[in-house]
Parts: C-alpha cells; structure tokens; sequence
C-alpha cells in the first residue's frame, strides 16, 4: 500500500487536474515544492492521502482557490530588496530614460508591487511625453485583481518613501491605493511562463523570485526566450537567489552579479 504522501497516481491526478481548470502546467515545477505546498492543505482539510485531498478539491471551490494561492508565490513589498532598486537606478535607469520609448515586463508580478514600484521610478518620462508601458502578469487571477485594484496594506509601503507616497497614493492608517495616473500606466494580464509569453520587444525584463520553482529544463528555455524578446542592449534582472547559467553567459553582460542584473548581448555569428 502506498503511503499517504508517496501515491504517485493520485499526486498525478491532482496536477492534472490543476493543469486542465487553470493552465498551469505542474510539470515544470519541482516535485518536492509542490509536495511540500500540498502537504500543508492535507493537514489544514483533514485529508489522509492525496486520493481524499482530491475529492476535497472538486467538491469545494474554496479550497482550490487556496492552493492555488499557496502554489503561486506572492508575497512582496514595493521596492522589495532596496539594493536591487538602487542598483538598477544607478547603472540602468539612466540608460534606459535616453530611449525614445520603453517597454517593459514584470513577469510574475504577484500582487501588483513590483511593477508599479517601476512605474514611480520612470514615471517622470511620462510627464516628458515619452511613449512607456509595463506589462505585468501572473498566473493567480485573484493576485491581478487586487493589483489592478491598486489597494495595499501599511506595511507594503515599508520602503516607500514619504515623498513617493505623497505623490503616489492616496489613503491612511492600514488601506493606501496606486494614484489613477499611476495604475493607468501599467497594463495586468494573465500568464503562468510555462507556455506562450508575451510578444516582445522589451526594454527591461524583470523575473525575480519565479523561476526558482521551475524545473533546470525550463529555466533554460526561458534564459533563450528573455534573450530573444529583449532589444538589443536590453536588460534582464532575477532574483537574488537565481544564477545565470554558464551556457547563456555569453548571451547575457553582467550588469552587477550581485544584484542579478544583465544586458542583452549579441549572439556571434555562427561559423560557416
């Protein structure tokens, strides 16, 4: 008999049918994260096996709606990891404010902070008149509600400064909302990375904290696909945890290896 958590067939049901109600493609992830995530439902619903956690998820909508909560990553603050920011303002903002036009993406955006903390740090080109868009998805539609809403708690806004705050929300004490002129800049759309990406080019590509989860084979896949939806001489930033891998070094100049920061480089012709 298989034990509670080592029912392959039954963990396999699940994933798929995770994958035919949402398109999230489970096999892309690593098996031990998600093992780990759907441990802690069985333990919160009772469930002594994955076969009963199975009936749970089809029989209440709810519970779907937390596991795929727990699944998609997204805890945040604006301007998360300050030294990032900092870094990116000082080596590649001015870099990029001398394009005639930027686009950028923030791919798995979560709950909206990441991409609107780019748009207070180019929104100044707007008032210039410089066409700027940001692109942000996810692939949880309850995270891309509430970052369309624009609505955040006090302690979201923990490296926001007074002068950002003033100009860029509006509120008190425990509930502040994105200014309209602000939200309108940003653009939230749904998508999970495991399948067709948003067509480029980009400016700027911001993925910090997502492909950790992925499995070694998609992260690769991915290295190309930021290559070739980047324009020339643009630029990638990851997470402080993720690491260019060596075969795509000679695509991607690092910026500063600390920070995680890349630019686009040219691929050499191939040889005859």
């Amino acid at each position: 008999m298989p034990t509670p958590l080592n029912d392959d067939r039954q963990f396999g049901h699940i994933l798929q049918w995770l994958n035919q109600k949402t398109g999230l493609d489970c096999q892309f992830y690593k098996i031990n994260y998600l093992k780990r995530r759907l441990a802690i439902r069985l333990r919160a619903t009772n469930s002594n096996n994955y076969g009963e956690y199975y009936d749970v998820l089809r029989r209440e909508p709810e519970e779907y709606k937390i596991l795929l909560d727990r699944l998609t990553i997204h805890v945040s603050h604006f301007f998360r990891d300050a030294a990032v920011y900092k870094c990116f303002g000082r080596l590649v903002l001015p870099e990029l404010k001398k394009r005639e036009r930027i686009r950028i993406w923030s791919a798995g955006c979560a709950n909206g902070e990441e991409p609107y903390s780019l748009a207070m740090l180019f929104y100044e080109l707007k008032l210039l008149g410089k066409p700027l868009s940001i692109l942000a998805t996810d692939i949880d539609q309850t995270c891309l509600t509430r970052a369309r809403e624009g609505i955040y708690k006090e302690s979201a806004l923990q490296e926001v400064s007074p002068e950002m705050r003033r100009r860029f929300f509006q509120g008190s004490g425990d509930r502040w909302q994105v200014v309209s002129t602000l939200r309108e800049l940003v653009t939230f759309e749904a998508n999970d990375m495991t399948g067709a990406l948003p067509a480029g080019p980009f400016d700027l590509i911001v993925c910090r904290n997502v492909m950790i989860y992925f499995t070694s084979p998609l992260q690769s896949q991915l290295m190309t696909r930021f290559h070739d939806l980047l324009r020339p001489n643009g630029y990638l930033i990851l997470g402080k945890t993720e690491v260019l891998l060596s075969e795509y070094r000679s695509r991607y100049r690092s910026v500063n290896l600390e920070e995680r920061i890349y630019q686009r480089q040219e691929m050499p012709p191939a040889e005859d």
